[in-house]
């Protein structure tokens, strides 16, 4: 009668620890698989990284199909270039198309990707990308943060920090924001002293 309890109490406990177990382990699990994560970055860490940074309007919207999944192919007609393949630039009017993964493309089920920007033309942004030649499945700065949607002249990135100068005319991130024509030139100037430009 000793030994049946002693037993039946073993398995229990067995059963219980084993419970706790697997619900440590689906928690485990759906903790790692419910969200892509990324580093915040500072305004300054994204201008450091950025390759291109330009302002822009988009000028087209549409779906390919590459390697079986869609990507969504967004042009801009830039307006200004702040900087070209990691060198200050001062050049006119181009257009420049870059590359997401998700969306719709003919012959692929429509994938989308939580967190990545929803775009539409005649919307005008501030980019801060890794290029042209950027392979992720985002090429933006920071997967998201290196972009700036303008609204009403000002100018936010997904998480709503607007573009603005602080006392001294640097660029930084805030609340309120400011005017293109104040920040523009603060952050041409800034891009300008990272890359040592004369």
């Amino acid at each position: 009668m000793i030994r049946r309890r002693a037993r039946a109490s073993g398995r229990r406990r067995l059963a219980s620890a084993t419970r706790v177990l697997a619900a440590v382990a689906l928690l485990g699990l759906a903790a790692s698989g419910s969200a892509t994560a990324y580093p915040a970055l500072d305004l300054e860490a994204r201008l450091e990284r950025a390759v291109d940074v330009f302002v822009g309007e988009v000028t087209a919207v549409q779906g390919e199909r590459r390697d079986d999944a869609p990507w969504t192919l967004v042009t801009f007609r830039v307006e200004t270039w702040l900087l070209v393949d990691g060198t200050p630039a001062a050049l006119g009017a181009f257009e420049r198309t870059l590359a997401f993964l998700g969306g719709s493309a003919p012959g692929v089920a429509p994938r989308q990707v939580a967190g990545f920007p929803d775009m539409s033309v005649g919307e005008r942004f501030l980019v801060a990308s890794y290029g042209d030649e950027a392979r992720g499945a985002s090429p933006i700065v920071g997967v998201t943060q290196g972009l700036w949607l303008e609204t009403d002249d000002v100018w936010r990135d997904p998480a709503g920090a607007a573009l603005a100068i602080d006392g001294a005319g640097r660029p930084l991130l805030s609340d309120g924001g400011d005017p293109e024509a104040v920040w523009l030139p603060a952050l041409r100037t800034r891009l300008d002293e990272l890359r040592g430009a004369p």
